[in-house]
């Protein structure tokens, strides 16, 4: 069942590399003494970047997943490039695919008449309901997490 999702070639992953390096600038962050004082009391490697490191730097790593999420939604050609830029729906998370942004810039160019030029602004304001909701929710996370460690 799960294998139909990943089936296909590996077209790349414009995200993974943002979040995986200001996640691991932001993992550095953790003090010495708090990582050591664990292994002084006995916890191991996975103990320690569970109850000390993630939590220690649960916003840095939150404001890196939503960085790497806004630039998948705001970079065009790069993802048209990686994506494989092909306009149809596929059961597979690896197939090619395309985005709203890319097809906006792809297609405005040849929009002739006021339906097509119309259905790409549509997509333009669908495009842009979509990130604000996004950034509001990273907003909202930041400022409950900000809440949290004030306690």
């Amino acid at each position: 069942m799960l294998s139909s999702l990943f089936t296909g070639p590996p077209y790349g992953i414009v995200v993974l590399p943002v979040v995986a390096s200001i996640s691991r600038d932001v993992f550095e962050t953790v003090p010495a003494v708090l990582k050591e004082s664990a292994y002084a009391c006995g916890c191991t490697k996975w103990e320690v970047i569970r109850s000390i490191v993630i939590p220690y730097t649960r916003g840095g790593v939150i404001g890196g997943v939503m960085l790497g999420l806004g630039r998948a939604l705001g970079e065009t050609m790069a993802v048209t490039f990686v994506i494989g830029n092909a306009h149809r729906i596929s059961s597979s998370l690896l197939a090619p695919g395309t985005t709203i942004s890319a097809s906006i810039a792809n297609e405005f160019t040849e929009a002739v008449g006021d339906l097509y030029t119309s259905a790409l602004m549509a997509l333009g304001l669908i495009l842009f309901v979509i990130t604000f909701f996004i950034l509001a929710i990273a907003r909202y996370l930041l400022m409950r997490l900000d809440r949290q460690t004030r306690r």
